[in-house]
């Protein structure tokens, strides 16, 4: 119900009647009352702004009806905002009535306030963050590359000069001809069968002779090894001797001759001989070939006169070394002799250089012959070895 004044006049535009009425219509409410509910007001609403810094409070609506407003907050929660007690209102009327009808107030009830509330919706995806596992990368090593290896140009070999030097034989190559089972002063009683290793000469044979120590042959054989021309054998013969004494000194020779009857190789033993008794065998010394010759070669051509000879050779014994050149008719054309001197005792060769001189009116085929003769009783020579050169004015 609204009350007017008695004036008759309407309140102006924009003005509540109600508070018209609660501003005039109230002489009888005491004024501290008054004062207290609106301080009170006042708290509250500074409360409500600190809650609701958005809402602006009308402070028209101090003393108005309240109203449920849906006020929108951090958290939910329900406040209860003091209102208007229902009480008995005296008005100035005529016939004062109490009024029983309350106007509408805030009543606290369970129904929430609209507040915000957060909500999922399908914008907001909470989305798990995969965590970055690092994953082995299998690194290639790089494979080397061979690279070409430079060829090494050929090395520059200094051709031998005309004189070489003498280098030392390690092993020197056993002896062309050469006895293997009969050493040195060996005594022997008949028949003698001497083991050797030969080659036939130009005419086929291969010669076996025992001297006595006088220089006599006692006995001269000739064994035919034509089928084995140019080619070494081995030969084994029994050589039968008789002898006027008991024993003496002799020498058991194996050589062979050339076409024109120059001896090529020869080898030698002396022995002791005897008529009866039974046969004393020493070892050979030195099987190995006692002349080595490296200038000339067989079959050279030589002109001008000059013959070098260059060579290694074994000491036999203390005799010189003879060289000489024999012509087809077993003429000498030119010899020489080397004394064989030993500078120490490992040297089983010694080395040597000679020049010839020689003198021919036409080409002319000469056997090279190197040799050494006996110092002991027995004469003759104890070893030889030989090869053809030609020689030219």
């Amino acid at each position: 119900m609204v009350y007017f004044p008695k004036s008759g006049k309407q309140p102006a535009n924009g003005t509540n009647p109600k508070i018209h009425k609660e501003t005039r219509m109230q002489p009888a409410v005491p004024k501290n009352i008054t004062h207290i509910i609106f301080f009170i007001t006042i708290i509250l609403g500074l409360l409500l702004l600190s809650a609701c810094q958005d809402q602006t409070i009308d402070p028209r609506s101090w003393l108005a009806s309240p109203t449920l407003t849906a006020t929108a907050s951090a958290t939910s929660t329900e406040t209860l905002i003091p209102s208007e007690t229902p009480s008995p209102t005296y008005l100035p009327s005529e016939t004062p009535t109490e009024s029983l009808t309350p106007p509408p107030t805030s009543t606290a009830s369970n129904t929430p306030e609209p507040s915000l509330t957060a909500t999922l919706d399908g914008s907001v995806t909470v989305t798990r963050t995969p965590t970055i596992t690092r994953t082995a990368t299998v690194t290639r090593t790089a494979t080397r590359t061979r690279m070409p290896t430079r060829t090494r140009f050929p090395t520059f070999t200094p051709s031998p000069t005309r004189t070489p030097t003498v280098t030392l034989t390690p092993t020197p190559p056993l002896a062309y001809f050469r006895i293997n089972n009969i050493g040195p002063y060996s005594m022997v009683v008949s028949p003698l069968k001497p083991e050797a290793i030969v080659s036939p000469g130009e005419d086929g044979l291969i010669y076996v002779e025992i001297m006595g120590e006088d220089g006599r042959s006692i006995t001269r054989q000739g064994l035919d090894f034509s089928n084995f021309l140019g080619r070494h054998v081995g030969i084994a013969p029994e050589i039968f001797f008789e002898l006027p004494v008991q024993s003496e000194t002799g020498r058991l020779t194996i050589s062979s001759l050339d076409r024109y009857s120059r001896s090529m190789w020869l080898t030698s033993v002396d022995l002791v001989l005897l008529s009866i008794g039974r046969n004393v065998i020493t070892a050979p010394q030195n099987l190995n070939e006692p002349y080595i010759v490296r200038q000339p070669y067989e079959g050279n051509t030589i002109q001008g006169g000059l013959l070098r000879v260059e060579g290694l050779a074994r000491i036999r014994n203390e005799n010189p070394l003879i060289i000489e050149c024999i012509d087809p008719n077993r003429q000498v054309i030119c010899s020489t002799q080397v004394a064989l001197t030993a500078h120490s005792d490992e040297l089983s060769h010694i080395p040597f250089e000679v020049y010839l001189s020689y003198q021919v009116s036409e080409p002319t085929n000469v056997r090279l012959t190197l040799r050494q003769e006996s110092v002991t009783s027995l004469p003759g020579t104890i070893s030889l070895y030989s090869f053809e050169i030609t020689l030219q004015p």
